[in-house]
């Protein structure tokens, strides 16, 4: 009896460690990998359609830029993002799996209005970076390594 009483709360100790560990270091990687992908997948697809509309007077070099600025906007406003996540994820009303954080990401892509906002004013203002070796790293890195802190 004893042995079986140590076995439960044994067991109940791992699974409250493994969630503590879980909500401690934030998202699991295979539901921030989902965010990632979608919402630049999104951020890209304005950007494209944004240059073929109004970009026929940028450089290479300032349309790579723009690129990664949709990079930088995503970590800039990542902690909003989760709260919108957040959110989204309690109205479930179920665990979450990757389909639903491919799905908010994806919502997430579409509903932030960059083409409005953040490209003609960059552009007109000259406010657009120079390229810097910094910039090439982050661009170097596949979508989902992409660091991120929330």
């Amino acid at each position: 009896m004893k042995l079986l009483v140590l076995c439960v709360l044994a067991m109940m100790v791992t699974i409250a460690m493994s969630r503590h560990i879980q909500h401690s270091s934030g998202l699991a990687r295979q539901f921030e990998v989902a965010l990632k992908v979608q919402i630049i997948a999104g951020f890209d697809k304005k950007l494209a359609t944004w240059i073929h509309n109004h970009g026929s007077a940028l450089s290479a070099i300032q349309k790579k830029t723009l690129y990664f600025v949709n990079r930088r906007y995503m970590q800039t406003h990542w902690k909003g993002y989760m709260l919108f996540v957040d959110e989204k994820i309690k109205k479930l009303g179920r665990p979450p799996n990757v389909n639903d954080y491919t799905a908010i990401g994806a919502e997430i892509g579409r509903r932030v209005p960059l083409q409005i906002t953040i490209y003609p004013i960059l552009i007109k203002y000259k406010l657009l970076p120079k390229w810097r070796p910094y910039m090439a790293v982050i661009m170097g890195k596949h979508v989902q390594d992409i660091p991120v802190e929330y």
